[in-house]
């Protein structure tokens, strides 16, 4: 009995201590006292699951994971220093990976590439730096390329 205590304990702590967790105008998470937030914050709207954030330093920084409102995992990916950053991937409500994005500090950077409904690529694009970059596919529903578009390379 005193095991279930400890833990019920333990997460009605957690739950509290999130709750007094807010995002203030400098788009920092800080605590009720004002000081900075470091660790893992799940935000709930209206008893549902829309985020789970890794924060250090008030920061976004580390894994964050967003929802459907149906509890579904919608995307996820990482954050350093409040900025997106590497491989993002996104989820239809059925679990099927729709899309696979990437990015450094913040900027698109790399390829991205869009998936339909029915798992087949459709679009293939490509960034550096946060500018469109090199050769872009689209498919259709059967695997032909419908358009191609030439960027050029950016320096």
């Amino acid at each position: 009995m005193k095991k279930w205590s400890f833990i019920l304990g333990i997460l009605m702590v957690a739950f509290f201590a999130n709750a007094q967790v807010k995002q203030n105008s400098d788009g920092l998470y800080a605590n009720a006292d004002g000081t900075l937030f470091s660790g893992t914050l799940s935000l709930d709207e209206n008893g549902i699951k829309k985020s789970t954030l890794e924060i250090k330093d008030g920061k976004l920084n580390g894994e964050a994971k967003y929802y459907y409102a149906s509890g579904k995992l919608m995307e996820t990916g990482t954050y350093e220093t409040g900025l997106k950053s590497g491989k993002w991937i996104r989820y239809n409500e059925g679990g099927m990976m729709i899309g696979i994005a990437a990015y450094a500090a913040g900027k698109k950077d790399g390829t991205w590439i869009v998936y339909d409904d029915n798992g087949k690529k459709r679009f293939e694009m490509n960034y550096k730096n946060g500018e469109k970059t090199g050769v872009w596919n689209n498919w259709d529903e059967n695997g032909a390329i419908v358009s191609t578009k030439d960027y050029g390379q950016v320096n």
